[in-house]
């Protein structure tokens, strides 16, 4: 029998189906959400105006589609689910696509749990968490560019890795993993991994300004962290330069002077044409440390911080900052 679950339970299970349409997955879903459309993009199109004319016929050719496609996707089936584990699936709103191919699974004798209100009621859930202050207990890490605070962020278990989720650096040359998630597929993201840090003892997260290259942060997170306990985190400036060389080392020529271009307003023209003519020489740490010193360095907002530690290596800093939670969060 179809069991119809709320949006915390529908989360919990391991397997969870999408059957929208190739397009309607692309734009956004649910995370970790595998998808097996019943309509291709072409047929839910095909439908969606027939039903406008005569919402009968199409349900008939709908019904006939979504079986062709169903009978494609049992075998695949086969080796991800099984009966006697839970999964789950979900449309658009809970209506036909779901149902229809989840009750040829519960026929068959799978355990079937379809989403309440579908993919819309999830969306629902998510901007309403994201909405409300984080319950989390943060601990936000400030300081200078190429200081080891993203090091400290990907190496520790309960962090939020705000760039990694937005796929950008925050700064002006951050643009460099390609293309960024939409609105709707950061906030799935953000949901998510806030949900798996509800029990956390602390979450170590990066001061980040409020926008992210086209990524706009919630206003309650932001704040949350922004009046958190802040680290200054510090290192001498060479190993800013091997960071930076690290993240940036590979970056393409296009990039460069689109973010040389963006920045121009904000630095003297003398270290500008510096770095422009560093680059062309193939120079890079020389680029790096003009712009760190000349740029990075004097734009840096300077912020009030509870406590400073200087970057010795991840492990030993990750351990003082887990010495100054206490101090917080026992």
């Amino acid at each position: 029998m179809l069991q119809i679950v709320s949006t915390q339970e529908f989360l919990s299970l391991s397997l969870i189906l999408d059957v929208r349409s190739p397009n309607e997955y692309h734009n956004s879903h649910i995370s970790n959400a595998l998808n097996f459309p019943v309509l291709e993009d072409s047929q839910y199109q095909q439908i969606g105006t027939l039903y406008k004319q005569n919402p009968f016929n199409a349900k008939i050719l709908g019904a006939s589609m979504i079986c062709e496609n169903t009978a494609k996707h049992l075998l695949r089936l086969k080796e991800l689910i099984t009966p006697s584990k839970p999964f789950g699936i979900y449309c658009a709103r809970g209506g036909m696509r779901s149902r229809s191919f989840g009750l040829v699974l519960d026929n068959i004798g799978y355990q079937v749990c379809l989403l309440q209100s579908g993919y819309k009621g999830y969306r629902k859930v998510v901007t309403q968490s994201l909405d409300t202050t984080p319950k989390h207990h943060f601990l936000t890490l400030i300081g200078q560019t190429g200081s080891g605070k993203s090091e400290l962020i990907e190496a520790f278990t309960n962090s939020l890795n705000i760039e990694k989720l937005a796929k950008h650096l925050g700064s002006s040359f951050g643009h460099i993993y390609g293309i960024q998630p939409n609105t709707k597929s950061f906030q799935n993201a953000l949901f998510t991994r806030l949900k798996e840090l509800e029990n956390a003892p602390f979450v170590l997260v990066e001061g980040e300004s409020k926008r992210l290259g086209s990524v706009i942060l919630p206003s309650k997170l932001y704040e949350a962290y922004q009046k958190s306990p802040k680290i200054l985190i510090i290192s001498p400036l060479q190993e800013r330069i091997e960071r930076i060389l690290k993240q940036y080392g590979n970056i393409s020529e296009t990039l460069f002077y689109q973010a040389m271009q963006k920045i121009a307003p904000f630095m003297k023209k003398e270290f500008w044409e510096d770095a422009k003519e560093a680059f062309a020489k193939g120079d890079l740490p020389k680029v790096a440390e003009i712009l760190l010193l000349q740029y990075y360095d004097k734009v840096y907002k300077k912020e009030s911080y509870n406590h400073s530690l200087a970057f010795k290596n991840t492990h030993d800093t990750l351990q003082e900052i887990c010495e100054i939670a206490k101090l917080y969060y026992p």
